[in-house]
């Protein structure tokens, strides 16, 4: 990792040397005063540039100065004086540099802990071992050193800071993505969860989501192909990083799209510079009429460091929302013309004031204890809960025969949805003084558990007659079996409780080592191994007047087991110009579980058999007809008095009148399509390749290219789902245990820039412009048009199946962050290359299962389809069958690989005033329109927002802030939001806060 910066500024970074233990020293005991600026309470003040006047003198003196003025705390772990004078330090230069320059002349080190804490050190000479002798060198990295890091790693990486969340506080999690480029939500406002998109990939570890390196693989099946969610926390989250692109790293086993780690707050969150024990509190509110559904956003923390050993954390926070009103401002309805219980629809305006069912609460734990066991390694123990209730809630209808729906009435209640969440980890660090070891063990348990009650659905009408109450109150549906002719109707009546739980078990393992070969310097290697296993757990209960009848499987959330074991190897040459990097994961992949799978059996009739199957349907028939309440009395009366025939033609097919010569009774070969249970245990393995890049012409400029194979194996729902759509029986899904890895190729080249004192004295620029390029084969799509064993029509037959033709995603991204300390900017942006991706999938996913024409006949004849086939140069006509695509858009219906992602971007412009206490600031949101190309509308409009953003500095211990979203009440719909929820986004929304820190 490479991070030298600019010629007049040495590294700004952090050191990683572990979590040190023995006695602390805290040189500045004082309450620090107010300090120069107050970006530095609220930033990383290691970037800030401060005024010093300090004379020659005692060194001990000169730090507790320098603590006075920059509220960084410098800290001593081995109990021993500090000695020696310090030069004389006048004039304006970083935190960073005037600390060096105060320990010039002594023996000390120093490395940072975190962008609060400077950690004085011995200085370490050589390390020998055997015949060779390493010589030290400062290591340097960047673990929450603000995020200005990212922009001198040569990769595609972004970080969300605290500052920015805190600027426009969230009110749905994806709502801090918007700074993010290549980063996308199919976000639906009614759903808490966050479903993460890098460069138009999504779903199923597609994306790994994390928090604190703990994988979220909750699972709860959602339109727009938003199968993968997490439920986060802003309020008790430091930063975010997002990792784009295939990885060799600890975390980038099955994720071909990248990962998100959703990082919460340690202990120097919480605490004051200085400070052993320390309390934050943060509270943030809707104002007045402008409040638009912001009840509360808050949360409270305490933290310390108790004796030289222990660090404990905990904090509890809630967030809780009302219905927001959407904005009122140029209304754009084009995204109204499509959906699937609306058709297609030109010209509609439906009247909205509220966007219904939006109202949710959330109420978070965190707590983490950290031991410091000796000089070189540490114990942290961390756990993290949340529960959120909110509602289950049906799409937004537009139209109701024939006639727009407006108001309150365009939802539709099913029911309450609730989801708890709780993730545990053990993870111990051992950093000593050899550079060939830094090394990271992890070992976490993620639990999430949601659950949708539904109440009944609409009962089935007949001729004017409510037969799912009447059955129900004659008794029928207490009946086992349950009729067939009443099935239907008896199901309509039954409330369900679905309960979905995803319980994952996780591992990691990596270390570092820096080392020199063959007499050249800068080698590093970081290697390891993780292993994780996903263990699903589905019921549904079924209840009807609050009493529960039955508990059954939720095979829509199938339950079973999948596991995937990495191991993996970089190896990385550097020096002041080049960086040459190679790294190799091997990855063994199992899924087991249970499933039922549509089979056909065929079976030869001969005349007697046919006609002895009429009668027996025959006689069903006018039995059950002879004794129906809803069919006319003459019918019900015909029905009955021709039982007594079709008794007779059961017992004697033959006696039928037309039994010779009608065509109903001709021999042939009948299917009938059957579920069969089907236990699935598939297991592959894969080896993956990434090679990198870097060359570095001057101090300012780096120039990048990455390379890498990915594969993304199939998960438990893709694999194991069947059953039929809630409240939807048009619709059946099917599973699919043939379904082979997604196989991916991505590269991405890019720039870095960075400048000092590039437009005045004191400012800072920093650039990175990417381009990415990634082709998925084998892409696991949701058709909706599949063709099962042995029959003929398959609309409504969902499945997930391959993309037969590959998956291009391409574009560009950009990234800029300036400060020239009375202002600044930040601007990002991202366009995307290339056209909607085309899709081909085969019409019999599992098989035609048609032998018929391969059978041959009494007299040994086989069917000219047959020869056909083997003429085409297939083995049989079932192969030919087998063999059948079909291409088109309309195979995979609304999801999130059916158009890519918009361009989209955000500008961010501040100031600051008072010594820097006050921040003033607004931001600019763009997103283009998007939709299916061959669409002549837009399913997400452009638009373009403005928030505007103030905090002000009270004192060292207390933060005001205030937010105004959307100030000019724009009427929009977040781009790539979920298409079936058709929400639109909130209205002006104002909020004010505070944060106070003792």
């Amino acid at each position: 990792m490479h991070f030298k910066v600019f010629s007049r500024s040495p590294i700004t970074a952090a050191v990683i040397l572990g979590l040190l233990a023995a006695q602390t020293q805290v040189l500045a005991q004082a309450q620090p005063s107010v300090p120069n600026s107050s970006k530095a309470l609220q930033q990383n003040p290691l970037q800030q540039r401060y005024t010093f006047d300090l004379p020659e003198q005692h060194l001990l003196y000169s730090l507790g100065e320098f603590t006075a003025t920059t509220q960084i705390a410098v800290v001593r772990q081995d109990g021993q004086p500090i000695n020696g004078t310090a030069p004389a330090l006048r004039g304006e230069m970083t935190a960073d540099e005037a600390l060096r320059t105060l320990l010039a002349d002594s023996s000390l080190t120093f490395s940072y802990r975190n962008g609060r804490t400077a950690e004085l050190l011995e200085p370490t000479t050589s390390i020998t071992v055997g015949n060779q002798t390493a010589f030290s060198t400062l290591t340097v990295s960047a673990d929450r050193i603000g995020d200005d890091w990212v922009y001198h790693e040569p990769r595609s990486v972004s970080v969300i800071t605290r500052e920015q969340i805190d600027r426009t506080p969230p009110r749905h999690a994806a709502d801090m993505l918007q700074e993010t480029p290549g980063v996308y939500s199919a976000v639906n406002a009614q759903d808490p969860g966050l479903s993460v998109n890098i460069r138009g990939m999504q779903d199923f570890g597609r994306v790994n989501m994390m928090v604190d390196g703990m994988r979220q693989n909750f699972n709860d099946n959602g339109h727009q192909q938003r199968n993968g969610t997490m439920y986060v926390d802003s309020e008790l989250l430091s930063d975010v990083v997002v990792e784009k692109g295939s990885s060799t790293g600890v975390h980038g086993a099955g994720a071909i799209a990248g990962s998100a780690n959703f990082r919460t707050i340690d202990v120097d969150d919480v605490l004051l510079p200085g400070k052993d024990i320390g309390v934050r509190l943060r509270g943030m509110t809707g104002v007045g009429g402008e409040g638009n559904g912001v009840n509360f956003i808050g949360s409270a923390a305490v933290a310390g460091r108790l004796g030289d050993r222990w660090e404990l954390l905990a904090a509890r926070s809630n967030r809780n929302f009302g219905e927001y009103a959407p904005g009122r401002r140029r209304p754009n309805y084009d995204f109204l013309t499509v959906g699937v219980q609306d058709e297609f629809h030109k010209d509609i305006v439906q009247d909205v004031d509220r966007v219904r069912f939006t109202d949710n609460e959330q109420d978070s734990n965190l707590f983490k204890a950290r031991l410091h066991i000796d000089d070189d390694q540490s114990l942290t123990f961390s756990y993290l809960g949340t529960e959120l209730s909110y509602n289950n809630v049906s799409d937004r209808q537009i139209m109701r025969a024939g006639e727009v729906v407006d108001g309150d009435d365009a939802w539709h209640r099913f029911g309450d949805a609730s989801t708890t969440s709780d993730s545990v980890s053990l993870r111990y660090n051992l950093n000593p003084s050899s550079p060939l070891i830094n090394l990271e063990a992890n070992a976490y348990f993620v639990s999430t558990e949601g659950q949708r009650y539904t109440e009944a659905g609409r009962p089935v009408v007949l001729n004017g007659t409510d037969m799912t109450e009447l059955n129900w109150m004659m008794g029928v549906c207490e009946q086992n079996p349950i009729p067939d002719n009443a099935y239907s109707a008896c199901r309509a009546g039954l409330d369900n409780n679905n309960r979905t739980q995803i319980d994952t078990y996780g591992f990691t393992l990596e270390n570092t080592a820096h080392f020199a070969l063959g007499g050249i310097d800068g080698f590093s290697s970081n290697h390891g191994v993780e292993y994780f296993i996903d263990k699903g757990e589905s019921t549904t209960a079924q209840e009807r007047g609050g009493r529960q009848l039955a508990s059954i499987d939720n095979t829509m959330q199938p339950s079973g087991e999948r596991s995937i074991a990495s191991a993996f190897s970089n190896l990385q040459w550097e020096n002041e110009a080049f960086t040459l990097a190679a790294g190799l994961r091997y990855d063994y992949y199992k899924l087991k579980g249970s499933t039922k799978l549509p089979g056909v059996e065929w079976t030869y009739h001969n005349r007697y058999d046919r006609a002895s199957r009429r009668a027996e349907n025959g006689l069903r028939t006018r039995r059950s007809n002879c004794i129906s309440a809803i069919i006319p009395e003459q019918s019900r009366q015909t029905a009955c008095d021709d039982i007594p025939t079709w008794e007779g033609y059961v017992n004697d097919p033959t006696s039928m009148i037309d039994y010779e010569t009608s065509w109903r009774y001709e021999p042939t070969w009948l299917s009938d399509t059957v579920m069969q249970d089907y236990d699935v245990d598939n297991s592959m393995d894969k080896l993956l390749p990434t090679l990198s890049a870097a060359y570095r012409p001057n101090e300012n400029v780096e120039l990048f290219a990455n390379w890498g194979r990915g594969w993304r194996p199939p998960s438990l729902t893709e694999t194991l789902m069947q059953g039929s759509h809630p409240g939807d029986p048009f619709a059946v899904l099917f599973p699919n245990p043939h379904a082979q890895p997604e196989t991916s190729r991505s590269w991405d080249i890019g720039t870095n820039f960075t400048a000092q004192d590039l437009f005045k004295s004191g400012d800072r620029f920093f650039s990175k412009l990417s381009y990415y390029d990634t082709r998925v084969d084998n892409y696991l799509i949701t058709s909706m048009v599949n063709v099962m064993p042995g029959q003929q029509g398959g609309l409504g037959h969902t499945m997930f199946v391959p993309n037969l033709l590959p998956m291009n995603f391409r574009g560009l991204e950009l990234e800029i962050d300036y400060d020239a300390e009375r202002w600044y900017t930040q601007a990002n942006y991202t366009h995307v290359l290339g056209s909607d991706n085309q899709f081909c999938q085969k019409i019999y996913p599992l098989g035609s299962g048609n032998i018929r024409e391969d059978i041959p006949d009494e007299n040994g004849n086989y069917s000219d389809a047959y020869y056909e086939a083997i003429e085409a140069g297939y083995d049989s006509y079932e192969a030919m069958r087998d063999d059948l695509t079909y291409c088109g858009i309309d195979v995979i219906g609304m999801n999130s690989a059916r158009q890519l992602p918009m361009d989209r971007g955000s500008l961010t412009f501040g100031t600051r005033w008072f010594d820097q206490r006050l921040d003033v600031g607004t931001r600019l949101n763009y997103s283009a329109a998007g939709g299916p190309e061959d669409f002549d509308f837009d399913l997400w409009p452009s638009y373009v927002t403005w928030d505007l953003y103030a905090s002000y500095q009270v004192n060292p211990n207390l933060l005001l802030r205030a937010t105004m979203l959307n100030v000019r009440d724009r009427n929009y719909v977040t781009g790539y939001s979920d298409i079936f929820s058709k929400s639109y986004g909130a209205g002006r929304t104002l909020m004010a806060g505070a944060e106070l820190r003792f």
